[in-house]
């Protein structure tokens, strides 16, 4: 009996202490346990912390991206505004150019500034890339290759012909004026010499005299062609009248000369030789160079005007650079 309880207290005794270990045990457990859901807790904590960090780092550098995409486009903006610009000071300076030099071929006459206009453009625009440039340089070609073919009146010789023609109608001999021809004392001595020879030695004179009474009696009576008979019927004051209409036509002449008024132009120079014809004697050669220089002057021809319609201003015109 004695035996039982002993091994009864020693059972007890034996699974107290592993009952004690187990608790132990178990304690440990438990609070390495809640020691490692501490340690998850707060590396749970520090895993939110630094994904809130991290998306908020994401988010600024979203937000820089933005910025540097937006301060991109602003400098390609920037840089096509900037391109076009460029292009449009270059293409406007050269539609400034190609006018300037078409107003002064149309006022001079002349089409050589504006050729040289145009070759002096063609090699700026060849050394432009941008297709606006290449549209203006085949224009240029053509206009500059159908100026080269064409010929401009030369309204500068045609003004001067009408200032020298101005000049010589105070000279002008009137039908109705029945003095000798002008011109004629010019070699008045040399046929007095010539005369000498036909007199006698003893008197010379006597020639000069004879020829000189024959020119008398000759010019007693002049057979001349005349198609409007009131103007030999002019009297003497009105010469000066017949002079100042004639200057009067030659001015209205240079005025439409310059004015580029074709119509009006060949107008008055039919106008101005036919006074020639019909009111001055065309046996002197005064009248005789007048009708010339008349002739020579009208024969210009004011239609043409090659500098006109040029195809470089259109295209220009076209893209919103000068005018046509």
């Amino acid at each position: 009996m004695a035996a039982l309880l002993v091994l009864v207290a020693l059972v007890a005794w034996w699974l107290d202490g592993r009952l004690y270990a187990t608790q132990a045990e178990i304690a440990r457990r438990l609070q390495n346990a809640d020691t490692a859901s501490i340690e998850a807790r707060t590396i749970a904590k520090q895993s939110a912390e630094a994904s809130r960090e991290l998306t908020a780092r994401v988010a600024v550098l979203e937000s820089h991206e933005q910025d540097l995409v937006a301060q991109r486009q602003a400098l390609q903006q920037i840089y096509q505004d900037f391109a076009k610009s460029r292009d449009d000071a270059f293409l406007g300076q050269t539609a400034e150019l190609i006018a300037l030099a078409q107003q002064q071929a149309e006022l001079t006459g002349s089409l050589s500034p504006l050729v040289s206009t145009l070759e002096s453009s063609v090699a700026r625009l060849k050394r432009a890339s941008n297709p606006r440039a290449v549209m203006v340089l085949r224009a240029v070609q053509q206009d500059l290759s159908r100026l080269k073919s064409s010929v401009a009146p030369d309204v500068p010789a045609a003004a001067q012909r009408l200032d020298a023609l101005a000049a010589l109608v105070d000279e002008l001999q009137p039908l109705s004026s029945a003095g000798p021809l002008q011109g004629m004392a010019a070699g008045e001595a040399a046929m007095n010499a010539q005369h000498d020879a036909w007199g006698p030695n003893w008197a010379p004179w006597l020639g000069r005299w004879t020829h000189a009474a024959w020119e008398q009696v000759r010019q007693l009576v002049s057979i001349t062609k005349v198609d409007h008979p009131h103007a030999l019927l002019m009297a003497p004051t009105q010469t000066d009248f017949l002079r100042e209409n004639l200057k009067l036509r030659v001015l209205n002449a240079r005025l439409d000369l310059l004015s580029r008024n074709a119509s009006g132009y060949k107008a008055d120079m039919r106008n101005i030789e036919q006074a020639l014809r019909d009111s001055f004697n065309l046996r002197q050669p005064r009248t005789q160079t007048a009708m010339a220089l008349a002739r020579q002057a009208g024969q210009i021809d004011l239609a043409a005007q090659p500098a006109t319609n040029l195809q470089s201003l259109a295209v220009l015109a076209t893209l919103g650079l000068g005018s046509n």
